[in-house]
């Protein structure tokens, strides 16, 4: 496949020894395969500039907000800081404060982030909210699934449903790239995978955007559908459109969304705690002058350009944004 693709890519399915992917897999997916060895190896040197550096600061790490310090057991960790090795009702492993995530491709751009939000913050509680960038392919043809995956109890429950709507759209693939002839049979696919997804967890907003890759100049057909008909919105002459279901909704809530991209246009998929504080109008133009500029932000300034305070919202603030070249 042309173009850069990193996170999922990177960690592919998440099989394998279930103590290691759940050291490195509960915030995202956007470990190199270098640093998820030098975490495996769970490095004394590492764990001991985290205690001088609680020393130093009399603050815990996020190492300690999430449990086990970068992994050594709690007896050490708590010999060597005076602290308890887990605190109560938190979770067993850490949990990313921030994630971000970034794929170029000839014809589309993809820049991802999800924050923890100032409510959390305060709490001591890690964020709740995920994404995914998932590279797929069909009949020669590649393809991109962006997933967000937001106000979720928990970001395990955020993560656990996204990868179950991965691994949906993958074997269905081939319905869901097919044109659409069938209307009511689509919208009935797209359901059922968003509802296998959320079988077996609590519910929450979960929202994917399909994209067939296309060349740079041309037009990228796209698929919306998901539980949530605010967290879609189109960028387009420096203007932002929602973009409602063009097929009915479910009885359970359930839009499905055909769509094409077009250079120079941006698609956003977000959780409440974007969408609540676009409703502001200076804060939506700030954006749309910063994201329809004709340049695409690197992923570090797409993070910067998120991380903002909006009086009312302090939710974990996760978006994906999809940029037509």
């Amino acid at each position: 496949m042309d173009g850069t693709h990193t996170g999922d890519l990177l960690a592919g399915d998440d099989d394998g020894p279930e103590e290691v992917n759940d050291l490195l897999d509960d915030g995202g997916d956007t470990v190199s395969g270098a640093s998820r060895s030098l975490l495996a190896e769970r490095s004394p040197d590492a764990t001991k500039t985290t205690v001088l550096l609680r020393d130093e600061l009399g603050l815990p790490t996020v190492g300690e907000i999430g449990g086990d310090l970068l992994g050594v057991e709690a007896e050490a960790a708590a010999r060597d800081t005076g602290l308890p090795g887990r605190a109560v009702g938190l979770p067993p492993r850490p949990v990313p404060d921030t994630v971000i995530d970034e794929a170029d491709h000839p014809g589309l751009a993809l820049r991802a982030v999800s924050l923890r939000g100032d409510r959390n913050r305060a709490r001591g509680l890690p964020r709740q909210e995920s994404f995914g960038l998932y590279p797929l392919e069909h009949a020669g043809e590649p393809f991109v699934l962006a997933v967000t995956a937001c106000a979720f109890p928990s970001v395990r429950d955020a993560d656990r449903v996204r990868r179950l709507l991965w691994r949906g759209a993958a074997a269905e693939i081939a319905g869901l790239a097919a044109p659409l002839r069938d209307p009511e049979h689509f919208r009935k696919l797209c359901a059922q995978l968003l509802g296998r997804a959320l079988e077996y967890g609590p519910t929450g907003a979960l929202t994917a955007a399909l994209l067939r890759l296309s060349p740079e100049g041309e037009t990228t057909d796209c698929l919306l559908f998901g539980t949530d008909v605010a967290s879609a919105r189109l960028l387009r002459g420096g203007e932002w459109e929602p973009l409602p279901a063009t097929l009915p909704a479910d009885p359970d809530g359930i839009h499905v969304n055909g769509h094409r991209i077009a250079p120079g246009e941006a698609l956003l998929l977000c959780g409440s705690g974007l969408s609540g504080p676009m409703a502001d109008a200076e804060t939506a133009e700030r954006l749309a002058a910063q994201w329809g500029s004709g340049r695409v932000p690197g992923r570090m300034e797409f993070a910067w350009q998120l991380d903002f305070r909006a009086d009312g919202h302090d939710d974990d603030r996760t978006a994906v944004c999809l940029w037509g070249l």
